[in-house]
């Protein structure tokens, strides 16, 4: 499961850090009205959000298309872990309509923090569940005494 999320997940990853760089920056101002956003949708995207896009976009790539067993559920979990920890930042201390807050270059909208959520509960649920069923896993050889 953790193999089908990672490819999955890599292109979602990759199209929004790839259509970030192309919607703008949320640190510039046209008119008083932040950049990086699509239509309606108030993203507030920032380069620095779109490169880290990329590189979870790039990791995950590798765990579903380039990696083997374990290891992928390992870079699942931790992604998922990542993408939880950005949600509860973001949900701690939200964006305004105004792009007026962020933390280090990043700022936090609802819809990123309901997307970071959704992909991190899965990521982490993915991830465990590779594990558990390798812990679970019947013994097959025999052992002599």
């Amino acid at each position: 499961m953790a193999r089908l999320y990672a490819q999955f997940g890599a292109v979602i990853f990759l199209v929004v850090g790839i259509g970030g760089l192309f919607t703008g920056d949320a640190g510039t101002l046209v008119h008083h009205v932040p950049q990086g956003n699509v239509g309606p949708m108030t993203l507030h995207l920032t380069y620095l959000r779109d490169v880290l896009d990329l590189i979870i976009g790039g990791v995950l790539a590798y765990a579903g298309f380039g990696s083997q067993g374990r290891l992928t559920d390992e870079i699942v979990l931790t992604v998922g872990v990542v993408l939880l920890l950005l949600a509860l930042i973001g949900f701690a201390n939200p964006d305004t309509a105004g792009a007026s807050r962020d933390i280090a270059g990043l700022h936090f909208t609802l819809v990123m923090n309901i997307f970071d959520v959704i992909a991190g509960a899965l990521g982490v649920l993915c991830g465990l569940g590779g594990a558990a069923s390798v812990i679970a896993a019947p013994a097959t050889g025999t052992s002599k005494p």
